[in-house]
């Protein structure tokens, strides 16, 4: 599965990002804040921490990511929610 660069938005303090199975459409992958403050057991980060944090579990995220999309656990609107449970 080929990723896209992962995209912050503050608003719902998620990073996006698409995957995409070979000969089939991209489908949007949401990673939740606690799953990152989870990750490192910190709260309240500057948008850099996170970054770094994505940064440096990235093959894990994308990795859990997939996982629920090849098993069809989407959300309603059909996209894969990665949350500090998945992590």
């Amino acid at each position: 599965m080929d990723a896209g660069p992962p995209l912050w938005s503050s608003e719902s303090k998620t990073f996006s990002f698409y995957l995409r199975k070979p000969d089939h459409n991209r489908v949007l992958c949401v990673l939740s804040i606690d799953a990152l403050e989870g990750a490192v057991q910190l709260n309240d980060l500057s948008k850099a921490a996170l970054s770094r944090i994505f940064d440096a579990h990235r093959l894990m995220i994308e990795l859990r990511a997939a996982q629920k999309l090849n098993a069809g656990l989407l959300e309603s609107d059909g996209s894969v929610l990665v949350s500090a449970k998945d992590i």
